[in-house]
């Protein structure tokens, strides 16, 4: 029996305002599955590795994992359904998070965020899973030709029937979310307590609008993709870049290389002389604690295909970053003022500081 481990650096956190916990890192399986499709070019791993990266992950600490129906067409969710079996986990000790949204077979109603496609989709991850209830189901994206309340309320009906104990959503703008929220409240339908967003030093874009009404609302913050497909490695940047790598087959997140070139020099500086277990500290790892650091982040999503990659990430949640790193990591990666927030940042000074 595998069980996540209690002797563990990692922080527990709440999700947004639910009594959920879950670890501040959380494994990402889109690294399941993949076969020679676009899944492949993510990773191919099957039964045998998977099972030991799960259980790696059990082992230091991670009690939450998250996956997707349209992840190598339903591969994904089995591939992990099996692993929980095979290692005998015991249900209650994992928090289980999946997604739908995407195509999952030809046709118009085979895809989206309608009632119907949702309901489906949701029976068929639970057999897929090998389980009775799915911890946070969470729609993988907004879904323009379906109302949203339709969308909330037959998420509602998964939570009354026990087969989804929370809500969640992800990729949606600031306006869709409250939208969401203000339906929730109105209908009395189960509050959202999550939202599954791109965040790196390298995107920083949700800081605009999204970032603070998640505090507002209260609502919790996965953070997918937290190396921005890799770049963050620094691995393809410098003369010593390979033109063969994941960026040049699947250019994923968008990046601005001048500005990421300078981040990458900044975090390689900071981790110069830093160490973990007699380690040299990476650039990753560095990207890895920056996201760790932010206030608003509940968990940070790290997929691998091999034991060491995951092993690496998991350690970077022992990296303290000072108040001085922090902010020469903030100056070189900050965005470009916008309005209204720089005329809403001016008007409210004289007011600010009568709050604190």
């Amino acid at each position: 029996m595998t069980t996540p481990s209690q002797d563990s650096p990692l922080a527990m956190h709440t999700l947004g305002h639910s009594g959920l916990f879950v670890s501040e890192l959380c494994l990402g399986t889109m690294t399941f599955g993949g076969g020679d499709d676009m899944w492949g070019k993510i990773g191919k791993l099957q039964q045998r590795d998977a099972d030991e990266l799960v259980e790696l992950a059990l082992a230091n600490g991670i009690n939450f994992i998250d996956t997707a129906n349209v992840y190598s067409g339903g591969n994904s969710e089995a591939i992990l359904g099996q692993t929980l079996k095979n290692l005998n986990v015991p249900r209650e000790d994992i928090v289980l998070a999946t997604k739908v949204l995407g195509p999952m077979g030809e046709g118009p109603n085979h895809r989206g965020a309608s009632r119907g496609h949702i309901l489906t989709q949701c029976k068929a991850s639970l057999k897929r899973l090998q389980t009775d209830y799915i911890d946070l189901y969470q729609i993988h994206g907004f879904d323009p030709a379906t109302p949203i309340t339709e969308t909330l309320e037959a998420l509602n009906t998964l939570v009354q029937h026990g087969h989804v104990h929370h809500i969640g959503l992800s990729n949606w703008a600031a306006w869709q979310v409250m939208k969401a929220v203000g339906i929730a409240e109105a209908r009395r339908l189960c509050p959202i307590v999550s939202l599954q967003a791109y965040y790196t030093l390298v995107g920083r874009d949700l800081e605009r609008e999204i970032i603070p009404m998640l505090q507002s609302e209260d609502i919790g913050l996965m953070v997918w993709s937290p190396l921005a497909g890799g770049y963050l490695s620094g691995k393809y940047e410098g003369p010593d870049a390979s033109g063969q790598n994941r960026r040049t087959q699947f250019d994923f997140p968008p990046v601005n290389h001048e500005r990421g070139s300078q981040v990458i020099a900044t975090m390689r500086e900071i981790a110069v002389g830093k160490e973990l277990d007699g380690k040299p500290v990476s650039a990753a790892q560095i990207a890895l604690a920056w996201l760790l650091h932010q206030r608003a982040v509940s968990s940070v999503i790290v997929g691998a295909k091999r034991a060491d990659q995951l092993l690496d990430n998991i350690h970077a949640a022992r990296i303290r970053l000072s108040e001085g790193e922090l902010t020469a990591l903030d100056n070189v990666s900050r965005l470009p003022a916008e309005y209204p927030g720089w005329m809403i940042e001016r008007q409210g000074e004289y007011r600010a500081h009568m709050n604190q």
